[in-house]
């Protein structure tokens, strides 16, 4: 777990370094749902800095701010960022292999004011679409519990946005993503 001000300082580096990007994974639910403690890691998808391609620099980023450096499962830069929490793991994404967040996620992305810092967001209706298109076991958890808590109230979640979402994916990957999101119980 880590708190929005460990986010506020880990973007804020980035920043200061040249690093544009978009908050893609379970972060961008939690802000959504205006929390303050976060959990798991924060995964990134760089806008003008390849992981891939530019690996030295993410690697000299960490060894410049005494940050831990490694890779992800798909082999993208991955810097464990010491905070006031403990470390965070910061990954890093691009399109890659079966990885693949469209570019119209990226570009309507949100922009959060948080602790004086702008920070891009994807829109939580478009994690929920990336989550099941992934379709892995942990995937789908997540999907269930996330649609218990928008059941509940305490997760709001535009379904129209959920369908603009699915269609941002080539026609033949929209049934699976759809079929998914209603064995989560999403009203699709």
């Amino acid at each position: 777990m880590y708190m929005v001000e460990d986010l506020v300082q880990v973007m804020r580096e980035l920043s200061r370094r040249g690093v544009d990007a978009v908050i893609i994974g379970g972060t961008a639910v939690e802000l959504a749902s205006k929390s303050q403690k976060l959990t798991g890691d924060l995964d990134l998808f760089p806008l003008n800095m390849s992981p891939l391609l530019e690996e030295d620099f993410y690697r000299a980023l960490a060894e410049e701010l005494g940050w831990g450096f490694g890779y992800t499962d798909l082999g993208t830069p991955r810097l464990m960022a010491r905070v006031s929490s403990g470390d965070l793991a910061v990954e890093f994404y691009e399109n890659i292999h079966d990885f693949y967040v469209p570019p119209a996620m990226l570009n309507s992305a949100g922009t959060k004011r948080i602790g004086g810092l702008e920070i891009k967001v994807i829109q939580p209706e478009d994690y929920v679409v990336l989550k099941a298109r992934a379709g892995g076991e942990e995937d789908l958890e997540k999907l269930k519990e996330l649609s218990r808590l928008a059941s509940k109230g305490k997760l709001k979640l535009n379904l129209r946005l959920v369908k603009r979402g699915i269609e941002y994916f080539p026609e033949e990957e929209r049934p699976v993503i759809e079929r998914r999101l209603r064995d989560c119980s999403f009203n699709i």
